[in-house]
């Protein structure tokens, strides 16, 4: 056995696959790292760039609807891959990338009237904008349907193919659209990457199945809907209108601050390199193993320890060198805002653990979670509401960076403890024999 046959065989099913997509990530963080630190930040004025990530989570909101299907369709393509069932996988996709058509064209005449009054609290000019938000929060919400069928299917050297090739796609197109038209072209640019992974995705299986014959699913699995798609619609709507409420205020700080916001969570995302890789990999693992009723608790204990001391080391080392790479991408006006990468790397570290968390439950079928998550996501929500637009005595007239950290940390570390206290109840993952927990995942 060569090298690194032993090697894979050591790792597992689980993390050599991590291992080899960690690697092709790695590559592609650091074209798009080009891309926010010095592309965008070029091209886009200081009122356009401290709008960035609050537009990206608008983005998000207006996928809602069809990120919804998501989750049920990546349960099932999993299940029936692995019962060899490539029929319906085939008819899944087809039916996802139909449905997903009907889904762009009711957003796209419905959201020019729900982002005008974003645009005014950003002072953006409109243009085509809203043409351009809805294309990329579309194509980007349906590329996942295609890259859920390779994870299901294992095609994981053609995901680690578009993880090295995507990227510089992306730049080429950032770098075409972003000097034409500034925010308008960064997510005009954004479907460059999205849209390849799906085609290159749809080419691989319809290469593979070509003759495969689609077959009928619905009676077998519209429980399978009901069960993932009312709790997970519910959980969506909350989840992505928190993320979007939560950057809302960023408008009301100072600008200065808004723009060191969008540097630092740019440099911040490194501290979820390792979890992000970990959650799409996770996914299709625990899925197969819950219905061969194999035990998964260990695995995800290790991916959440992995995910989250990868994750706080990355943040402890973006805190010591924090203000010099501020410099070195030219935002030296910022560097005394470099006492937040701890706080914040921290922060997206224990929201990928807990991503961990809820990526194995819902593989297992399980949504005991949304019980507390949603709750304390309403509180979130709650609170932002009351101090932008409650009763005077409530509102907070005068916004800083610090105030927004506050709302974001309250959520997810409230979220991160009740995670660890459901783990603590329910010491048990899956219905198996003791012996399947000690085998090597």
């Amino acid at each position: 056995m060569n090298p690194a046959a032993r090697i894979r065989a050591w790792l597992g099913p689980v993390w050599w696959p991590t291992l080899l997509l960690f690697l092709a990530m790695r590559f592609g963080d650091v074209v798009n790292a080009v891309v926010g630190l010095w592309l965008v930040p070029r091209f886009c004025s200081g009122d356009e760039l401290r709008a960035v990530q609050p537009l990206v989570r608008v983005a998000a909101f207006v996928a809602t609807p069809l990120s919804i299907l998501l989750v049920p369709y990546a349960k099932l393509l999993n299940v029936h891959a692995v019962r060899g069932e490539a029929g319906k996988v085939k008819a899944l996709i087809r039916d996802a990338s139909l449905l997903a058509l009907g889904v762009f064209a009711l957003s796209l005449a419905a959201t020019p009237f729900f982002l005008r009054t974003i645009f005014r609290l950003w002072h953006i000019e409109n243009g085509r904008l809203a043409l351009a938000i809805v294309a990329s929060s579309m194509v980007g919400a349906l590329s996942p349907v295609f890259t859920e069928t390779l994870r299901a299917l294992g095609r994981f050297g053609v995901v680690s193919f578009l993880s090295v090739v995507g990227p510089p796609v992306r730049f080429a197109a950032m770098a075409v659209a972003l000097p034409l038209r500034g925010l308008t072209g960064y997510f005009a640019g954004q479907t460059a990457a999205p849209a390849l992974q799906s085609g290159v995705a749809a080419w691989d299986f319809w290469r593979r199945h070509r003759g495969v014959r689609a077959e009928r699913y619905w009676r077998e699995d519209r429980r399978v809907f009901l069960v993932y798609g009312i709790p997970l619609a519910i959980a969506a709507v909350v989840g992505n209108f928190r993320g979007m409420l939560e950057t809302t205020p960023l408008a009301l700080v100072p600008q200065a601050e808004s723009v060191a916001f969008y540097y630092l969570t740019t440099f911040t995302e490194i501290a979820t390199y390792v979890g992000s890789t970990v959650v799409f990999v996770l996914f299709p693992v625990v899925s197969a193993r819950h219905e061969r009723g194999q035990g998964t608790r260990r695995l995800l204990v290790q991916s959440m320890a992995l995910t989250l001391a990868g994750g706080l080391a990355v943040s402890v080392l973006l805190a010591l060198v924090g203000a010099p790479l501020l410099r070195a991408v030219g935002a030296g006006a910022h560097a005394e805002q470099a006492r937040w990468f701890f706080p914040l790397g921290a922060l997206a570290a224990v929201r990928t653990s807990s991503a961990c968390f809820t990526t194995h439950e819902a593989a297992c079928g399980r949504f005991r979670y949304l019980w507390y998550t949603i709750p304390v996501s309403l509180l979130e929500i709650a609170g932002l509401w009351l101090a932008m637009r409650g009763p005077d005595a409530l509102v907070l007239h005068s916004w800083r960076f610090a105030h927004v950290f506050a709302f974001m940390a309250l959520n997810t570390l409230l979220s991160f403890v009740l995670i660890l206290a459901d783990m603590a109840l329910h010491r048990r993952s899956a219905p198996a024999v003791r012996k399947s927990e000690g085998q090597k995942v």
